[in-house]
């Protein structure tokens, strides 16, 4: 029985690793292109990669291998647990997966190709996100807001077809809607997280409101106005995801003299890493009909690893550039001898956590003064406001991640439901922020991710918490990460190699000796 076992992971590994890497690449040329064609051929790898695993003699198959496999032999049998993982997570009818396919595409040309109008101009992300960073003048960021928010008009409708979508197929499997089936298919249970997202939002309610009250001081005496009057475009981004500057030492206006690609590779050299064979495949800067936001992938398995950004010399850019070399860096020391269906980091929000750390390195007082180069007579206010601006971008983001999966979990439950005004229901409550008088628009289905990244943000949270681990330990080990080299070594032999050989919780255990713990990160922001 072994041996059917190991010829079935071995062959199910050979055809799902072609089909992966059509998809990668084409997933790619669609990104950095935006153009029609590319995108239709991404629909087409895409339905073939869901038809494999929507086999249904490949899951059973699946089923019965990882039920009779001994536990005498663990990789074998974690192999055969993700492909039994993967095929129930796609389940579903040819005419759905055609539908589906069909429909994510007309929405991810949508997204690539939509520029907000404002004052007569048609303006990128970039561009809307510079006037929000950067203008003091209501009226102008406001027009720059509501151009961002646009793009939710315009796919709206798909993105509810999406989601009735997505719950027909989870309920053909016995589950309650795609968000429960998701999860699940993570390995991620739904009570658990809810009561852990629970638990951090009483948590962080405090310190959150506080930093709040202070960053509504700010931003009024920016705009002249009283913090009664603040309204979503006053907080320096569309979704008020990141965190606005706070003080008097101004970050951007010292960003805006260095080069991100410089930085990081200063940063990831510093710990043993080199990062050039990344940048050379990688695609890094803006031009029209290029998505927008920014993602690695790892095209084959094999080495072939990328990153997709919009650089410009910003806060949000340079962090950007070192979260997406995290995950890049990730896959990069993935052991090459283990299978092929092992050979990926052991979940998205393990791979989330390192990448969040490195990310969060923008704002380090070491990593400030030895990388970014901050001159001595700059070095205390900049670890001031670098030690400030990571516990207010965590907290920030942390109620942000709430809205997301909270809003999520209820459109799954209902996408018939009156989702403009959840939206705004809790964004008022988690995020404190005031929705516009009389407004009555679909501003959830501006954010990329509920299209087309669907019950994604729970692993960034949950990579927060994760990251935070990893920080205590290296920080107890090494003193920090900014130029320790034994820090590279730790995360490639405790982290990096050892794949997806086991599920996230067990992973996260054995790297760091303790079953995860948030206090780790509550601690950070409190």
């Amino acid at each position: 029985m072994a041996d059917n076992a190991r010829a079935f992971a071995a062959e199910t590994a050979e055809r799902a690793a072609a089909l992966e890497k059509a998809f990668a690449l084409a997933e790619w040329e669609a990104a950095i292109s935006g153009s029609q064609d590319s995108n239709r051929r991404q629909q087409d790898s895409q339905a073939a990669l869901l038809r494999f695993w929507a086999d249904r003699g490949r899951f059973e198959a699946a089923k019965r291998y990882r039920l009779e496999t001994s536990a005498s032999d663990p990789l074998l049998a974690r192999q055969l647990q993700l492909i039994y993982l993967t095929s129930a997570r796609n389940q579903q009818e040819d005419r759905l997966i055609d539908q589906l396919t069909r429909l994510e595409a007309e929405v991810r040309s949508a997204y690539y190709n939509y520029r907000g109008q404002a004052d007569g101009k048609s303006l990128t992300d970039n561009e809307i996100e510079s006037i929000l960073r950067n203008s003091r003048s209501s009226d102008e960021a406001r027009a720059a807001w509501e151009a961002s928010k646009g793009v939710g008009a315009v796919v709206a409708p798909q993105v509810r077809q999406l989601a009735q979508l997505r719950n027909e197929s989870a309920r053909a499997q016995g589950f309650r809607d795609h968000f429960v089936r998701s999860l699940s298919m993570d390995e991620i249970d739904e009570h658990a997280l809810l009561s852990l997202f629970a638990d951090l939002e009483a948590q962080t309610r405090a310190p959150f409101a506080r930093l709040k009250a202070e960053i509504d001081r700010d931003r009024a005496a920016r705009f002249g106005l009283s913090t009664q009057d603040l309204r979503p475009w006053h907080f320096n981004d569309r979704f008020f995801q990141y965190a606005p500057p706070l003080g008097e030492f101004d970050m951007e206006a010292f960003f805006a003299s260095k080069d991100p690609v410089t930085l990081a590779r200063t940063t990831y050299q510093g710990l043993g890493m080199s990062i050039d064979k990344i940048l050379e495949r990688s695609d890094l800067y803006a031009r029209p009909g290029k998505n927008q936001h920014a993602f690695c992938t790892h095209i084959d398995r094999s080495g072939d690893i990328r990153t997709l950004n919009n650089l410009e010399p910003t806060v949000r850019w340079t962090e950007t550039l070192l979260h997406e070399l995290g995950h890049a860096v990730y896959e990069m020391y993935l052991d090459p001898q283990l299978p092929w269906l092992l050979r990926t980091p052991s979940h998205i929000l393990t791979t989330e956590a390192i990448a969040i750390m490195m990310g969060s390195l923008a704002f380090d007082e070491t990593w400030l003064k030895d990388v970014a180069g901050v001159a001595p007579a700059e070095a205390s206010r900049a670890a001031s406001a670098g030690r400030r601006g990571n516990v207010a971008a965590s907290l920030i983001f942390t109620r942000w991640c709430l809205v997301m999966t909270l809003f999520e979990k209820a459109m799954y439950a209902n996408p018939d439901d009156d989702l403009d005004g959840l939206w705004w229901d809790l964004v008022e409550r988690y995020q404190l922020v005031r929705r516009p008088e009389g407004r009555h628009a679909p501003d959830w289905a501006a954010k990329y991710h509920v299209a087309l990244a669907p019950v994604y943000y729970q692993n960034y949270e949950l990579g927060h918490l994760v990251s935070a681990q990893f920080y205590d330990r290296l920080q107890r080990k090494f003193g920090g990460l900014v130029g320790r080299g034994g820090v590279g070594p730790w995360l490639i032999e405790r982290v990096f190699r050892p794949g997806t050989r086991q599920d996230w919780a067990t992973h996260v255990a054995t790297a760091t000796g303790e079953p995860l713990n948030p206090r780790y990160f509550v601690e950070s922001v409190s």
